[in-house]
């Protein structure tokens, strides 16, 4: 029997956020090296990527990098009840917005379409692609929008058989974890 949405995400964000400070850091940088090494990632020119809140993989590094590579990073902003994204040119200059999370103060609008590559958050992944978030419903209407490769970020133990989905959740391409790449498609992996 498959649990229900809200026992799984207070079961795997507990795990989460529980997670011994010095083990997080040596996952989240093996899920950067492992992101950070993608087809997908080198390819792309347009980038977005989330500033990690309650445990979530800390990519924050990576923004650096995507900077100095000369591509363009975007994050997003609760705008209502959607995400709308923005340019970022200097990570250290954002503020804190909706749900405490670190946001762009404004700038340089993106449209979903012209993402080359998404980087996700969620609470549980399953192999097929599905992913339970906060249960805002932010990721799924941004996520119909995208027609790039959509990438989620994970530890391990976030990812399960199967995740309980509705008729309007979107599935990822790929799932980034410590120990793994999971591929639901190779529709991008030229």
């Amino acid at each position: 029997m498959i649990a229900t949405k809200e026992v799984l995400r207070r079961r795997i964000l507990k795990l989460r956020i529980d997670q011994d400070p010095e083990e997080k850091e040596i996952k989240d940088r093996a899920i950067r090296e492992r992101l950070s090494g993608l087809p997908e990632f080198r390819r792309a020119k347009t980038i977005l990527m989330f500033y990690p809140i309650k445990g979530e993989p800390d990519l924050r590094p990576l923004f650096r990098e995507i900077l100095s590579l000369g591509k363009v990073l975007v994050l997003p902003r609760v705008w209502g009840d959607d995400l709308r994204l923005f340019k970022v040119s200097d990570p250290e200059k954002l503020r804190r917005g909706s749900f405490g999370v670190m946001e762009p103060e404004g700038g340089i609008e993106v449209r979903p379409e012209e993402l080359d590559l998404a980087v996700v958050p969620g609470i549980v992944f399953d192999r097929r692609g599905f992913r339970l978030g906060f249960g805002k419903g932010f990721y799924d209407r941004l996520l119909r929008k995208v027609h790039a490769p959509k990438v989620g970020v994970a530890y391990s133990f976030q990812v399960i058989q199967e995740v309980p989905r509705d008729s309007w959740d979107v599935p990822l391409d790929l799932i980034v974890t410590e120990k793994e790449l999971i591929r639901r498609s190779e529709r991008w992996n030229c």
